[in-house]
């Protein structure tokens, strides 16, 4: 636990380790109403980021344990029987009324929090920097920063259930990995960058096009954002550039690379942090917008804090 301040104003700032899982309710009800929803198990288990069989036995136990038949199954998909339809529109209602009431219990006798999730690749910096400027216009709430895992990685990430462990988080967006599992808050636009070794001959240059990049292999995260895939699919089609996917993002990734000779595209949080590449600018008409994702159904004071700093964004605009 720490004290964050800025202009002599003090915000008491707390770490956590995420929970995972942590629910009020029967987290089988999630399958039951994703399913309903995208009359698919396969679907729903992407959305819910878990494997198709283990969506496939939280329904079927549940229509075990009950007694009730809430799908009925095809080689196309599935479809809600009545019991089905009625057992998701009222776990619609459980799951935000145990939102709700952990909110309440958690701010009984003081300020509303509104957490943050932080990671090494999603460091909330411009979040944090604007906290000043957001309670000014939401004095009854605090920050509290929350230590996260990968939001890339599928089993951890908690952008499949913003509300529960964290309320907000600042990213870019891949609507490929996370579609409409929140609502998001455009906040600024950046610029990608390149991350070649401090020892190669580019690293001098203060911007690279696509041509200095003719002859190398470059490595990209697969669906880090809508953004990415955008440059990929660009990439791909110029001659003398190899682009190589990569599924995770970290320090073995640029081990890797170190090794080979290739560069990474990096954008914002992401470029420069492994001490043996230098991020450089790539000269590039299309940038990597950045968003404050939070819930689909958020908790009042969590919308009060985003209204509050959409104010701030368009303040700061004008």
């Amino acid at each position: 636990m720490f004290y964050y301040g800025i202009n002599h104003r003090f915000i008491l700032i707390s770490l956590k380790p995420n929970r995972a899982g942590a629910s009020m309710y029967d987290r089988r009800l999630d399958a039951i109403v994703a399913a309903a929803e995208l009359g698919s198990f396969s679907k729903a288990a992407e959305k819910l980021s878990i494997s198709t069989p283990a969506l496939v036995k939280q329904v079927t136990t549940f229509e075990g344990e009950h007694g009730l038949t809430l799908f009925i199954r095809s080689h196309t998909g599935v479809r809600a029987t009545e019991a089905g339809e009625s057992i998701a529109e009222d776990a619609r209602k459980i799951i935000a009324e145990s939102s709700a009431a952990l909110w309440r219990a958690r701010n009984l006798g003081g300020l509303a929090s509104v957490r943050l999730g932080v990671s090494l690749m999603a460091p909330g910096k411009n979040t944090q920097a604007f906290w000043p400027l957001i309670r000014a216009k939401v004095k009854d709430l605090q920050l509290e920063v929350v230590s996260v895992g990968d939001l890339y990685d599928p089993k951890t990430s908690v952008m499949t259930h913003l509300g529960a462990e964290v309320d907000v988080v600042q990213t870019s967006y891949s609507t490929v990995r996370w579609g409409g599992m929140c609502q998001l808050l455009p906040i600024f636009s950046t610029s990608f960058s390149v991350d070649v070794l401090r020892g190669s001959p580019l690293a001098a240059k203060k911007a690279l096009t696509f041509d200095d990049l003719r002859g190398l292999r470059i490595r990209m995260l697969r669906h880090a954002n809508d953004a990415t895939d955008q440059l990929r699919r660009v990439l791909k089609r110029e001659e003398d550039i190899e682009v190589m996917d990569v599924q995770t993002f970290d320090f073995a990734l640029f081990n890797e690379a170190a090794e080979s000779g290739d560069v990474v595209i990096t954008s914002g949080a992401w470029s420069g942090i492994h001490p043996g590449f230098i991020g450089i600018e790539l000269d590039c008409p299309i940038e990597v917008p950045c968003f404050l994702a939070y819930p689909r159904n958020p908790a009042p004071h969590v919308q009060r804090f985003v209204d509050a700093y959409a104010e701030i964004i368009e303040e700061t605009r004008a």
